[in-house]
């Protein structure tokens, strides 16, 4: 009785060892990481990043008409529902 619970506390011992040191190991990689990186230089008052596409134009480039989608929705219940016929 007395080894099970010798090799058992052992082991969670070594187990939550190994994972505060994982985590540790982990943050200082963080922290070098965000030490090195490169940060893109911008001129005062403008921001770092490109704006992109609204929704809404995005939206309006790759929109199936009304009459298409309906028909490729009624095809694909059509096949659906001759498969699964029993």
């Amino acid at each position: 009785m007395n080894l099970g619970l010798e090799l058992a506390l052992t082991g969670m011992s070594t187990v939550f060892s190994f994972l505060i040191l994982l985590i540790f190991v982990t943050s200082i990689m963080s922290h070098l990481v965000k030490r090195f990186e490169e940060q893109p230089r911008s001129e005062p008052g403008k921001p770092n990043f490109q704006p992109s596409e609204t929704g809404a134009k995005r939206a309006d480039k790759t929109a199936m008409p009304a009459e298409l989608l309906t028909t490729i929705v009624a095809a694909a219940i059509h096949k659906h529902r001759s498969r699964n016929r029993k």
